[in-house]
């Protein structure tokens, strides 16, 4: 083992020099040396051409890298915004951080929407700020790679012998300094952003907690009472002075106000550009009216509103909507669109009320700016406790006095007020009774509410009427034109329509801002999205209420979507009744099948169900069709072929059976038609193709009539021929075919006539059959043609004997005579 040991190592030591030697760099050009031998172990050889190409392609890509470099981002808005978002949180967080401080649960929630708002800003600026960090890292990645590269090291061992080469390689020794340094002091400057811009996320994020626990201890203390009963001594001596809190309240909520509206700025153009498109439709509608109306000033005092001022029309159009535009405004704005909105109704209103209206009006106004202006305080204010109580004791006698208006003449105003009036006053007592009672937080709330809802209320009313006046005004403007669509409308069926949809609006709006004011829209919404959102099973079959309901919701739009299609497009069709073919007719039940179709897989698509489901559903469907469904189908199939195949169209005269009319409807399941004596008679599709069908109007509205006239035995016959020929040179009846008499046949006390031609709309044919009889009657009268009526002879074979007929006359009984002809 130790001769072992000797001779390794002398092997070792014998061989050192030769495999050191064989570390040492390869280099197969002899123009080239490298420029650090110590860092140039394990290098392979490189020639001088591979290095010139190396040289070249770093050049470009740090060219490339430069650009990239470049592009940085914009944190201008970042360093404008970022500060006075921190002044801001710094002015809250002094509140927050006093615990002592009692701040409502409105500002409380003006607090968080705004914070929501400066998260939502600031989360962008992270994401960009990220998106830049990636972009860095990958440059640096590429910077590092140039940088590590160890044939860079090398160089030439006489730099005289290719100047050109120097120079490329000390420009990118240089480009690739300039590179390096911009790509730190960007990577610094980026970091800097990052470290404010998460420090403004930590510090918004407790903002966020705390305020939530805020919330929540006011909404449990909300039933509870705050301070003494009305009768005790009070016991908020120590609270701020009213003056005081008001002035911090106003700082504050400039503060907040100035900042979104400076945030929302391409909202107010986006409002700006609705509202005048609705001043320019108003302006040219009224203008167009006045010119070309004759009859301007009966339309024009039909419409309240848009007459009076165009202007304030229009904001009032666009005001109950324009907080919707915006992404969790705040209190004070919420409250500034609402008495914008109440004080442009005021002024367009002031005319048009009666002298108690206006009195309900101005009183309510008066009580609803008092309510504003303290809902605006940031922190619970014990000594307004008397103030408020007026309040509730000024709209309590406000309602009653409205309520006894309104019962007493109930048809003069709007039939919604009554609604809105008895909830405002139910509030406001139990307002009045929560203060009493100490609860002073849900005193003010309840109070606030109902005023603000009942304002609401009124204006949005104000804001269906100038909706639907300006598409009266539209549709009478139309009425001048045949061929704008308009003109084919019938307002009033137009109107309840539009109205019900707009009411409908309206409702949501004002249910949205009435729980709102309740402080109770979010807890509404989380709850009633969780009652949506639970899946709930039925066997193997899985669901939830709100895929039901998007079900429902959808099939239901398009439902409607149809029948107003159908609606529209009948009118039309009723407007063109004189060409069928610009008729759409039977088609309008293709496009109802087709709106149908396509909500029905919208809806299941929507709903999440799955089209196994679907398909399951359906084969269940086709065994109800084949045990009793079989006639719902066959009518269904029938409308169908009805629309391809076009036998009838709407406005056609038809006749079925024993039935005739017009036909005002061809529906999915069975058509409708009104009958000459206005009845309207449904007739089931299936019908119109089993039985008999008579068209009066398939390819033209002409009818053929026939006349049957009898003149007396010894009547010229020529001489009637004559004077029947020149009766039907009537205006009403056609040329082409030609009218035409014949002597038809010999009755037992006649000889008759007959009388054939052709009027050009079959809707005239009784009209004109009526003035050719007339004009039959005078001119047989003037030529002394005689027409006869049905006579009787009567043969006595004998009379009863003088006596009988005595008695039987005494008796008072009637003879009776035999008839022997």
């Amino acid at each position: 083992m130790k001769r072992f040991l000797l001779t390794a190592l002398f092997l070792t030591a014998f061989l050192q020099p030769f495999l050191s030697h064989s570390q040492e760099p390869v280099i197969s050009d002899t123009f080239l040396t490298p420029t650090d031998t110590a860092q140039a172990v394990e290098k392979k050889s490189i020639s001088l051409e591979e290095l010139i190409r190396k040289n070249e392609t770093y050049t470009i890509a740090l060219n490339h890298i430069n650009a990239g470099l470049a592009r940085k981002i914009d944190t201008l808005a970042l360093y404008e915004e970022l500060p006075r978002i921190e002044q801001v949180i710094e002015t809250v967080g002094e509140r927050l951080q006093y615990r002592e401080s009692s701040l409502n649960l409105r500002y409380l929630g003006a607090l968080e929407n705004l914070v929501v708002n400066f998260k939502t800003q600031v989360d962008a600026w992270q994401q960009t700020i990220t998106e830049r960090n990636k972009s860095l890292n990958s440059i640096g990645a590429e910077i590092s790679a140039i940088k590590d590269d160890e044939d860079l090291r090398f160089a030439l061992r006489d730099t005289t012998l290719l100047p050109e080469y120097q120079k490329q390689a000390e420009l990118l020794r240089n480009r690739l300094n300039k590179v390096d340094s911009s790509y730190h002091a960007q990577r610094l400057k980026l970091a800097r952003a990052q470290s404010r811009v998460s420090s403004t996320i930590i510090t918004l994020n407790d903002f966020e907690e705390e305020i939530d626990e805020r919330q929540r201890q006011l909404e449990r203390r909300l039933f509870a009472k705050e301070n003494n009963f009305i009768w005790e001594s009070p016991d908020y001596l120590e609270q701020k002075r009213v003056r005081y809190l008001m002035k911090e309240s106003i700082a504050l909520n400039e503060l907040i106000l100035s900042k979104y509206l400076r945030d929302n700025a391409y909202r107010h153009f986006i409002i700006s550009i609705f509202a005048l498109g609705f001043f320019i439709w108003f302006t040219v509608l009224l203008n167009r009216i006045k010119k070309e109306k004759d009859f301007a000033a009966i339309i024009l005092e039909r419409v309240s509103f848009i007459p009076t001022s165009p202007i304030l029309s229009t904001l009032l159009a666009i005001l109950p909507l324009a907080p919707f535009f915006y992404l969790n405004p705040p209190t004070v704005f919420v409250q500034l669109i609402l008495t914008a909105t109440a004080g442009v109704a005021s002024l367009l209103i002031f005319k048009s009320l009666d002298r108690k209206a206006l009195y309900f009006w101005i009183g309510l106004l008066g009580i609803f700016l008092c309510y504003s202006f303290s809902n605006l305080y940031v922190e619970i204010a014990f000594k307004e406790r008397w103030f408020l109580l007026f309040l509730n004791l000024a709209g309590i006698s406000l309602a009653y006095l409205a309520i006894r208006v309104l019962e007493s003449k109930p048809e003069k105003y709007p039939k919604y007020i009554n609604f809105f009036i008895y909830l405002y006053f139910s509030m406001q007592v139990i307002s009045f009774l929560a203060n009493i009672l100490g609860r002073y937080s849900l005193s003010k709330m309840l109070g606030v509410a109902s005023t603000n809802s009942l304002v609401q209320a009124i204006t949005l009313y104000a804001f269906v009427t100038i909706i639907l006046e300006a598409i009266y005004l539209q549709l009478e403007l139309g009425k001048n034109n045949q061929k704008e669509f308009a003109s084919y409308f019938d307002f009033k069926s137009i109107r309840k329509r539009l109205k019900n949809f707009l009411v409908g609006i309206s409702s949501i709006i004002w249910v949205y801002y009435f729980t709102s004011n309740l402080n109770i829209y979010e807890y509404l919404s989380l709850q009633i999205g969780e009652v949506l959102t639970t899946e709930r099973h039925l066997g193997s079959f899985s669901f939830t209420l709100g895929s039901i309901l998007v079900f429902i919701v959808l099939i239901w739009a398009s439902s409607l979507l149809a029948r107003n299609i159908a609606y529209f497009a009948e009118m039309k069709d009723e407007a063109k009744a004189s060409s069928r073919t610009q008729r759409l007719g039977s088609s309008i039940l293709l496009i109802r099948l087709a709106v149908l179709t396509a909500g029905f897989l919208l809806a299941i698509t929507a709903s999440g169900i799955s089209l196994e489901k679907a398909a399951i559903v359906l084969g269940a469907l086709s065994v109800g069709i084949g045990f009793g469904l079989q006639t719902i189908v066959n009518n269904l199939v029938s409308g169908v072929i009805l629309a391809f195949e076009r036998p009838i169209q709407i406005g056609d005269m038809i006749e079925i059976g024993n039935r005739g009319g017009t036909v005002k409807e061809i529906g999915i399941r069975a058509s409708k038609i009104k009958a000459y004596d206005g009845s309207e008679v449904i007739i089931p599709n299936g019908d119109l193709l089993s039985e008999h069908l008579i068209n009066w109007t398939l390819s033209d509205k002409t009818r053929r009539v026939e006349l049957f006239i009898g003149v007396a035995y010894g009547s010229d016959s020529d001489k009637v021929t004559d004077i029947l020929e020149k009766v039907m040179e009537h205006e009403g009846i056609l040329t082409v075919p030609k009218p035409a008499v014949y002597l038809q046949t010999f009755a037992d006390s006649a000889v008759e006539f007959r009388m054939l031609f052709w009027v050009g709309d079959i809707s005239t044919w009784i009209a004109i059959r009526s003035q050719i009889m007339t004009a039959i009657y005078k001119a047989f009268a003037e030529h002394k043609i005689e027409i006869p009526f049905p006579q009787r002879d009567l043969h006595i074979k004998s009379y009863p004997k003088e006596d009988f007929l005595r008695k039987e006359l005494i008796r008072g009984k009637p003879t009776e005579g035999k008839d022997d002809g």
